[in-house]
């Protein structure tokens, strides 16, 4: 109380010097602590051979002249934040002080050079508070109570009152909590919040909360809106929006099983769209990586070679017909993918026990990698995938979780090997025409290991 004292009675002494010599009234401001306050000032309709000079604290400190600021004599915390601002070609020249902090409070003299009796005084006084709402806006409903949030940040400044103003067709006005009792919660500076009780209609619009410094300021924060819905309208947007929130997780869900596991009706789909591969220089449709175990190679001899290349008219390339003589084994495999628009894997317990198909499958994993998944793989599984899991390492781990794999059902079901064939048949490459191979075209060698499968 006794610093707003001495303040009032030096701005009173003030205020009485500058009106006995004719100055300028001296204006009182107020600005909130790490905000942005600009001090107007100018010399328009003054001879334009005046100069502005901005004069303030600490101890009368020179600014500026014109716009430009006598870094020098400034402190290092106040040089950054201080600026002239304005229309200079008119002759205002302001004075702009950012990020306020309390060593700013004090006088301020706009001098306006060989002249004596046009200066402007400002005191300025920095209050160390900030007003803010939660929300920008609230929803309530119709009969129940809603509590509208705001928040008071105080550095050194003692808050002694909270109101709430309600905006009408009038204006704000302050809303009363002791006139309508057990309507609106009676804030507090512990508890700057407001809480209204029994909403209705009349209590939709904007809302502002305001403190009152020591008994001598107010500060303001920016407006909330408050709006209403009834109880049925308010049922109506939680179905919806929990409807939105079911079909979403239901779509993420779908999308996650069906690149898991893709339908034929979405297989047929993209096969249909899919361009023609049989244009490039590939020597075959597909490159066939197994074991030549028994049981594996009676399924690719009697099983996937007669039905994708007998039937369907693919062309393979197997290793026992294939290779060439004489050539290492691992520049026949690395030639052959390369030459060969898939890899189809036959992963069975055999396969990965390791050999040349763990070469095979890193040849083909690369071939894929360097023609940007161009060259596809296809898995094929002779067993469930959790009884071949733990025996995959790495490479074939990440494979197998990134690209969809097909599983040979076995001869249980007619209806079941039938949905494999398609399957894999949509995922060979699509030809341009169909070709179809002879039982006449057959090699010695490739019906020499057709029969040794028999």
């Amino acid at each position: 109380n006794m610093r707003n004292m001495d303040l009032e009675n030096i701005y009173r002494w003030m205020l009485a010097v500058s009106s006995f010599y004719g100055y300028a009234t001296t204006v009182y401001i107020s600005g909130i602590i790490d905000s942005t306050i600009v001090l107007n000032c100018s010399i328009q309709g003054l001879s334009p051979q005046l100069s502005i000079i901005w004069i303030g604290p600490p101890k009368e400190t020179y600014y500026s002249m014109q716009d430009h600021i006598y870094l020098e004599n400034i402190p290092k915390d106040l040089k950054p934040r201080l600026r002239i601002v304005g229309n200079f070609r008119r002759g205002f020249y302001n004075l702009q002080i950012k990020d306020l902090h309390f060593s700013d409070t004090g006088f301020y003299i706009c001098h306006q050079f060989r002249s004596s009796i046009n200066n402007e005084y400002f005191y300025l006084d920095v209050i160390g508070l900030n007003v803010t709402v939660s929300k920008p806006s609230y929803v309530g409903e119709i009969g129940s109570s809603i509590t509208l949030g705001c928040i008071i940040s105080s550095k050194s400044s003692d808050v002694s009152e909270v109101r709430w103003y309600f905006h009408s067709n009038s204006g704000y006005h302050p809303l009363e909590p002791t006139r309508n009792r057990g309507k609106y919660s009676i804030p507090t500076p512990e508890n700057p919040s407001l809480t209204i009780e029994k909403l209705d209609l009349n209590d939709v619009g904007p809302y502002m909360c305001s403190a009152t410094i020591e008994n001598r300021l107010n500060v303001n924060s920016t407006t909330t809106h408050l709006s209403l819905l009834d109880s049925k309208e308010h049922r109506k947007v939680i179905f919806i929006l929990g409807l939105i929130c079911f079909l979403l997780v239901l779509l993420v869900v779908t999308v996650l099983v069906l690149r898991k596991n893709k339908p034929m009706f979405f297989l047929q789909i993209a096969y249909t769209f899919q361009k023609a591969e049989d244009d490039d220089s590939k020597l075959w449709d597909a490159f066939i990586s197994f074991k030549s175990q028994d049981a594996d190679h009676k399924f690719v001899s009697s099983k996937l070679y007669m039905k994708l290349e007998t039937q369907l008219g693919y062309k393979l390339c197997i290793h026992h017909k294939d290779f060439l003589p004489g050539k290492a084994i691992a520049n026949n495999i690395v030639d052959c993918i390369a030459n060969s628009r898939r890899t189809i894997l036959i992963i069975s317990r055999e396969y990965l026990q390791g050999g040349y198909t763990t070469f095979e499958l890193e040849m083909a994993h690369a071939e894929m990698i360097s023609t940007k998944s161009k060259h596809k793989i296809i898995p094929v599984l002779l067993d469930k995938y959790e009884n071949l899991q733990g025996l995959m390492d790495d490479t074939l781990k990440h494979l197998i979780q990134t690209v969809t794999y097909i599983t040979w059902p076995g001869e249980t079901s007619q209806r079941d090997v039938k949905t494999f064939w398609k399957r894999l048949e949509l995922s060979m490459p699509k030809r341009s025409r169909k070709l179809c191979i002879r039982s006449d075209e057959n090699t010695p060698l490739l019906s020499s290991w057709l029969d040794s499968s028999a």
